[in-house]
């Protein structure tokens, strides 16, 4: 389905005056989670039964680690449900910041060089102190902008 307030915006689903937009694909990021965390658990399982105390101080050690990456400022959320009454953001399966907020929460478009040399750009949406996950492109960029249209329609809506 495409949505009809951006040219050539393709990820978007509406349902019920809930509009849901993915940046990056949810389950492969939740694959990626359950991953690093099932591959933590193993050791720590291991450990425990091996009686490794050094191994298994070094597998919670890793659960921390991956916790903490998940959550950091590094991870950003890859979808959004706008509704008239608040705007969800979901980080994922492993985060600790998915957030329910107000319709009226600021936003906007953030645009930045990367690459060695700095010559592409990555685009990525602030919702109030929230950041989504960086997107390259003109299509993504449309993306970011479309969620930016809902959130300013249900705003005067309300």
């Amino acid at each position: 389905m495409t949505n009809p307030r951006v040219k050539g915006c393709t990820k978007f689903i509406e349902a019920m005056d809930v509009q849901i937009f993915v940046i990056r694909s949810l389950w492969i990021q939740n694959s990626v989670m359950l991953f690093a965390l099932g591959l933590v658990l193993f050791f720590i399982f291991y450990s425990l039964k091996k009686r490794k105390p050094k191994h298994l101080l070094a597998a919670i050690i890793w659960l921390g680690i991956v916790l903490w990456f998940f959550n950091s400022p590094f991870f950003g959320f890859s979808t959004v449900a706008v509704s008239p009454e608040e705007i969800k953001i979901n980080y994922g399966i492993l985060s600790f910041r998915n957030a329910h907020l107000p319709i009226t929460s600021p936003w906007k478009i953030v645009s930045a060089p990367t690459g060695f040399q700095k010559l592409k750009k990555v685009h990525l949406i602030k919702i109030g102190n929230h950041e989504s996950m960086k997107v390259r492109g003109i299509k993504d960029l449309d993306l970011l902008k479309s969620i930016g249209a809902a959130i300013d329609e249900y705003r005067k809506l309300s």
